[in-house]
């Protein structure tokens, strides 16, 4: 799902376990669903949670969840890049 299918579009910050996150919470155009269209862990650009979530508060504890290393996807950094 692209961010245009998006019904409304919200940036969300947080801080978990330490880490500070923000990510752009959107809901789907079915208007039941969110997704994240992007999301940042520590500063860094990390690939958002691919899941759609029920509520927005699923949604929510998803980015805290992989924010603190529950489920941390990997970064979008390059090979080599620190």
């Amino acid at each position: 799902m692209h961010v245009a299918d998006a019904l409304t579009q919200e940036t969300i910050f947080g801080m978990a376990d330490g880490a500070t996150y923000s990510g752009m919470l959107c809901l789907g155009g079915d208007g039941r669903r969110y997704f994240f269209a992007q999301a940042q862990v520590d500063g860094r650009p990390v690939a958002p949670p691919a899941q759609h979530f029920e509520s927005r508060e699923d949604a929510l504890r998803g980015l805290a969840d992989m924010a603190s290393g529950g489920s941390r996807p990997a970064d979008r950094r390059g090979p080599g890049q620190a």
